[in-house]
């Protein structure tokens, strides 16, 4: 094979192999499409539990209007709002009340919100109470963690799904919980978002299915093989 023939291929297979899993839709900016039944799982911070639940704090956690609890997560449901692809925002009602100490800790987060900017994308809480040090806290729409999308949304049937996304606690959310750094890793963060059928794929991501570009990637070296034959072949 030539060299400009050659580098034509690699650079072909190097354009698909590293093309992103979910790439935006063209979409003018501030086109949303109505979001509604979302639903989210989080287990907000596992060894934060095993802290409340054990010996040392001797607490528990109350789940309320519309949050839910089953290990490890908690769920909340029939959130509604917007998405597009540079803005958007889904609230959702429940709230999870963390109790240790005693009673001197008695820390609650209520309206868990997803706001989305750009390929970013945020959980803001209101965050109430007392903090695990006794101190009084009343935040609302705190910037608590900051979520990454990539590599972990899928688009199908009108319904965006982000599957185990890592969370990373922000210097609002550390200044308001009051226990963890800013930096801090917070549990993995699921959710669906059902888009309006009228407008869901102008506003989705276009996934690239890992089966379509493993295909293409084999198709390409197979025909780089067989030209490479025929080239030497020629020449003997």
């Amino acid at each position: 094979m030539k060299g400009p023939a050659l580098a034509a291929l690699v650079a072909l297979f190097v354009g698909i192999a590293g093309a992103p899993s979910a790439a935006a839709a063209p979409l003018a900016a501030g086109d949303t499409c109505a979001v509604d039944a979302a639903t989210m799982i989080w287990g907000f911070k596992e060894s934060f539990r095993s802290y409340i639940s054990g010996t040392i704090a001797n607490g528990e956690w109350t789940v309320a209007d519309g949050a839910t609890y089953a290990t490890p997560d908690f769920s909340w449901s029939a959130g509604k709002g917007s998405y597009g692809q540079q803005s958007g925002l889904v609230a959702f009602d429940g709230s999870v009340e963390f109790t240790g100490h005693g009673g001197i800790l008695d820390t609650t987060i209520a309206h868990p919100q997803l706001r989305f900017d750009g390929n970013k994308a945020m959980l803001l809480l209101d965050v109430t109470g007392t903090t695990q040090d006794g101190a009084t806290v009343d935040s609302r729409d705190v910037e608590f963690v900051e979520i990454d999308l990539g590599g972990h949304t899928v688009y199908a049937d009108g319904t965006i799904t982000v599957t185990a996304a890592p969370t990373t606690l922000t210097a609002a959310g550390a200044a308001a919980f009051g226990t963890y750094p800013e930096g801090e890793a917070f549990d993995a963060l699921s959710f669906t978002l059902p888009l309006d059928a009228t407008c869901a794929d102008a506003v989705a991501p276009v996934s690239s299915p890992w089966w379509i570009i493993s295909s293409v990637v084999v198709v390409l070296l197979l025909a780089a093989a067989a030209v490479v034959l025929v080239v030497r072949r020629r020449r003997a």
